[in-house]
């Protein structure tokens, strides 16, 4: 069966028309440029992105919605559906990318760690999330084979596990 993008732009435009939201507020509560919700909007695409995800959540649709509109369904909204507020609130200084990863997946561990500084506190947020049918210890094993490199403007220091 072909894949109905005009018909997905139509629904999803429907949508934020529905929470009385222009495409600016959209592309801004979701982190990209204007143009890229009227390509949304008007079928102007050709597979599934994290904007497209982010756009579908935003407008209170639920994970699988996108799927089922383009396969000529119609979508289902969460139990509770986002306000014009809740959108705003969603606004996020975390990448699209990172944003998508923070929800995939079984939640395994999130924990935020602080650490004192002689200028202030650093925080690091920790979310693990496995994928569906993974062991704990299957990815405790992953994790323990990272090599993490953190760097502010240029100053890299690298966190090597293997040593």
């Amino acid at each position: 069966m072909a894949r109905e993008w005009t018909r997905l732009g139509e629904r999803l435009k429907a949508g934020r028309i529905e929470r009385g939201m222009e495409q600016q507020e959209v592309a801004s509560a979701i982190g990209v440029k204007r143009g890229a919700v009227r390509n949304i909007e008007v079928g102007q695409v050709a597979k599934i992105t994290m904007t497209i995800r982010a756009y579908a959540r935003l407008i209170g649709w639920t994970d699988d919605s996108v799927e089922r509109v383009l396969d000529g369904g119609e979508p289902t909204l969460q139990e509770t559906a986002p306000t014009r507020d809740a959108g705003q609130a969603a606004k996020s200084d975390l990448s699209l990318e990172v944003q998508e990863s923070l929800r995939r997946g079984p939640l395994l561990k999130a924990l935020v760690e602080e650490v004192k500084t002689p200028t202030g506190r650093v925080r690091a947020t920790i979310v693990i999330r496995g994928e569906d049918g993974q062991t704990p210890e299957q990815l405790l094993e992953a994790l323990r084979s990272l090599d993490i490199e953190i760097s502010t403007e240029g100053d890299a220091h690298s966190v090597d596990k293997s040593e």
